[in-house]
């Protein structure tokens, strides 16, 4: 198998697999929102963690991540480090803005090289803080997410008092379409967020979009792929269920196939095309979710971060309270950036559409990722508005 693939289809399945408990636990607590995760973010600081354990954590974290697909420890924080770089540092008009940190309370003493490899390889930073109290955990998030993604609003939850270790994950990613959209063909469109509920709303429109597109029938879905202008190829798949209610099955039936073999499947066409303008700010804690996924132990007192702490410290025994994570992402006729474009003020175009040629109009609930053959960077799903 190439191992591009073999690494995407990974991180998609992971990146499902953390996806749709997040459904499930939102939908328990009558949350029923728009939704985005980085899969290979988070994997990357799982994978950093890795490099930092010993003993029992260690085997588990490279059981959960099949870090064993790589032949050895420098080719896996290679591919992190090429994948990383392809997102941050292409071009002005191509950029990830992240937050990856790992906390650790300021009585303990981090290994000097492991900071290194996590800024050098991950681009993270490992740092000593006083964490001992939940008020100082709040301002520093709110610290770190103003000076990274120029936001310090956030309704994540900091973790009690005495906590000893915390990992927060946080992107925006901005990049300019390759193709385009049109300010001037926007306008009011239903969205069919239910059954029972239709909303107008803010819609962009291409008549004659030539994009890769295909019919997924096994699937009773379609899907299309908008390029970003980018050297790496980078591009958001877009997939829309046929049924207006079909998200859910859909997302089910995602879980068992490769996003690779998707877009292989695809030829480019004149596709008509009409996509909602879309902003998604949305931030959780994955604690009881990466627990559910077996990771556990990094959770307990029986943790192993000898190869994170000093040779010095006292104990190699580090908990982690929980691992946040946010992603904004704001979809718009430029591509995923604050629009630069003024709109002419939005008016009720008619929903009349040529069926005689493909189209992909998404009036309804879709799912997207946003990646290369290489990683899965970003996916998510729009339900509401």
């Amino acid at each position: 198998m190439d191992p591009a693939n073999n690494n995407n289809n990974f991180e998609t399945n992971f990146g499902l697999d953390i996806f749709t408990n997040l459904i499930k636990q939102n939908s328990a607590d009558g949350d029923n929102s728009n939704l985005i995760i980085s899969p290979f973010l988070v994997e990357a600081l799982l994978a950093l963690l890795y490099l930092g354990s010993d003993g029992k954590t260690a085997e588990k974290l490279k059981a959960k991540l099949q870090l064993q697909r790589f032949p050895n420890n420098a080719k896996m924080a290679s591919y992190f480090a090429g994948n990383l770089a392809a997102i941050t540092q292409t071009s002005p008009d191509t950029q990830l803005e992240m937050c990856s940190k790992i906390f650790i309370d300021e009585q303990f003493d981090l290994d000097v090289e492991f900071q290194k490899i996590a800024y050098k390889y991950f681009l993270t930073q490992a740092e000593k803080q006083n964490l001992c109290h939940a008020k100082n955990l709040e301002d520093l998030l709110k610290n770190c997410l103003q000076e990274t993604l120029k936001k310090s609003q956030t309704n994540l939850h900091c973790p009690t008092d005495n906590c000893k270790a915390l990992l927060l994950m946080a992107a925006n990613f901005r990049n300019k379409w390759f193709l385009p959209f049109s300010a001037y063909r926007s306008g009011l469109y239903d969205f069919h967020v239910s059954s029972d509920c239709v909303k107008s709303i803010p819609m962009m429109l291409d008549n004659e979009m030539f994009v890769k597109f295909v019919e997924l029938k096994e699937m009773d879905a379609r899907a299309v792929e908008l390029p970003y202008e980018h050297d790496d190829e980078i591009s958001m798949l877009l997939i829309l269920p046929n049924k207006r209610d079909g998200l859910r099955e859909l997302e089910e039936k995602l879980k068992e196939v490769n996003l690779s073999t998707i877009s292989e499947q695809m030829q480019m066409e004149s596709v008509q095309l009409l996509l909602p303008k879309f902003q998604i700010d949305f931030e959780c804690s994955l604690k009881t979710i990466l627990e559910k996924l077996g990771f556990s132990l990094l959770f307990g007192e029986d943790s192993n971060f000898k190869n994170l702490l000093s040779p010095q410290s006292a104990s190699t025994s580090l908990p982690i309270a929980d691992v946040l994570h946010k992603v904004c992402l704001d979809v718009n006729e430029s591509g995923s950036e604050s629009s630069t474009v003024e709109a002419s003020k939005p008016i009720v175009i008619s929903n009349c559409i040529d069926t005689r040629q493909k189209f992909f109009r998404a009036d309804h609930p879709f799912f997207f990722a946003i990646r290369n053959r290489d990683a899965t960077y970003f996916m998510g799903h729009v339900v509401k508005f």
